[in-house]
């Protein structure tokens, strides 16, 4: 018996963990951040972004991989921000992404 193809493909879950424990360095984010926990990951932030429009930058997406373990690319997604702080008022849940793109880019990973 032959598959049908339907041009697409299913991809793997990607479930977030939440007893899953962070690395250190990226658990001192969060601790330096706490507004960080806030983060709904609704793209408010990627809307108005003017780095996002020329790097494909999204805070949101930076937010969700951080909760879900996957920090590779982390701290090099965080420097395609220019911090003009226009994410900052269009997000609803107030969390402060101008410190906390500043902090990504400061602390140094192992």
């Amino acid at each position: 018996m032959s598959r049908i193809s339907f041009g697409y493909s299913v991809s793997e879950g990607k479930v977030i963990n939440l007893d899953q424990q962070k690395p250190a360095w990226l658990e001192k984010i969060f601790e330096l951040e706490p507004s960080l926990h806030r983060c709904i990951s609704c793209g408010n932030c990627a809307a108005v972004c003017t780095a996002g429009h020329f790097t494909g930058m999204k805070f949101y997406r930076i937010c969700l991989n951080a909760f879900r373990g996957q920090t590779s690319d982390l701290k090099n997604d965080a420097k395609a921000c220019m911090l003009c702080g226009k994410c900052q008022f269009a997000c609803p849940r107030g969390v402060n992404i101008r410190h906390a793109i500043m902090l990504m880019t400061q602390i140094q990973k192992p």
